[in-house]
C-alpha cells in the first residue's frame, strides 16, 4: 500500500469543491469528498487502477469518483495527487499540474 500524498493545489481543489457544493448542502459536500478519499484509500492498494493520461502530461494518471476526476503520478514510493477536477471540465495539457 503506497502512500497519498497531496500538492497544494490538490487541496485548493477539493476546497473549492467542498465550498461550491456546502452552498446548497454541506451534508452533500461532506459526502463528495469522503467519496473521492474512499477512493484514494482503493488507489493506495492498486496504484494502477487509474487510466494513464500522457495527453495531460508525462505520467498523469486519471482516477473517476462520481462526477470528479482526481489527476495522479507515481513518485518514487507515493501516490502524487496533483489535482481533482470537475469530469466535466475539458481536461488537456493547459491544465496547470
Amino acid at each position: 500500500m503506497l502512500p497519498i500524498i497531496r500538492t497544494n493545489r490538490a487541496d485548493e481543489d477539493l476546497i473549492e469543491i467542498w465550498s461550491y457544493i456546502a452552498i446548497d448542502n454541506i451534508s452533500a459536500a461532506d459526502r463528495v469528498l469522503d467519496a473521492i478519499e474512499a477512493r484514494w484509500d482503493n488507489l493506495a492498494r492498486h496504484p494502477y487502477s487509474g487510466v494513464a493520461r500522457d495527453d495531460i502530461a508525462p505520467g498523469i494518471r486519471h482516477l473517476v469518483s462520481g462526477e470528479y476526476l482526481t489527476l495522479y503520478r507515481l513518485s518514487g514510493s507515493a501516490i502524487e495527487i496533483v489535482r481533482v477536477l470537475h469530469g466535466r471540465r475539458k481536461i488537456s495539457s493547459k491544465v496547470t499540474i
